[in-house]
């Protein structure tokens, strides 16, 4: 790991337990084991510190493109195990960081780049108005592929979303998103439209 690796780890783990005011230059010194100097020899002053974590914890994790490749002709079947799967990879790189209820903290440090990383928002919204579109894309294919039956696609694609937003939302206060438990909740929907051979 490099040196601005390390910082911006080491301010993600600092931004994530506080906010954004409460973290102090002394703060990432103590964190890093480097000096002020050393910081700001990669980074121009704490704000940038702060957006290059949304830039790689929020927004490069978020990205669908990123977080969820697949083939064109993919079944909507297969589509639910690796979006699934792109879950699970996003949060073991979490889990990896070794902070205490990182969900509950991750929700905060989103909150906080809304207010302080420039068009955060509409960076996020952009995020999601793709991944619902690829939710879209796959559910019009397994339409014309008879795969399921005929659905009004966009009302699926943000009914499979908003299940993973909303259980992500509403666990991270205790344990965290159990994906076998979004898993399980997606082959409720599958099997409800899924067309019988």
């Amino acid at each position: 790991m490099t040196t601005k690796e390390r910082i911006i780890e080491e301010a993600f783990k600092l931004f994530l337990n506080n906010n954004y005011e409460k973290v102090s230059i002394s703060d990432l010194e103590n964190a890093i084991g480097k000096t002020r100097g050393a910081i700001f020899y990669f980074f121009k002053n704490k704000e940038e510190i702060f957006n290059e974590v949304v830039d790689t914890y929020l927004i490069k994790t978020q990205d669908p493109s990123v977080k969820f490749k697949f083939e064109d002709n993919i079944s909507l079947e297969q589509f639910i195990k690796l979006y699934i799967s792109g879950i699970n990879t996003t949060m073991s790189k979490m889990l990896s960081i070794s902070v205490v209820n990182i969900y509950k903290h991750y929700f905060s440090l989103y909150l906080q780049a809304a207010r302080i990383y420039p068009n955060f928002s509409e960076i996020m919204t952009r995020n999601s108005i793709e991944e619902i579109n690829m939710w879209e894309k796959v559910i019009s294919r397994a339409i014309q592929n008879k795969e399921i039956k005929a659905v009004d696609t966009k009302h699926y694609a943000t009914l499979f979303r908003s299940c993973f937003l909303g259980l992500a939302f509403d666990r991270c206060l205790l344990y965290g998103l159990n994906t076998e438990e979004l898993f399980t909740l997606y082959q409720t929907i599958y099997q409800q439209i899924k067309l019988k051979s």
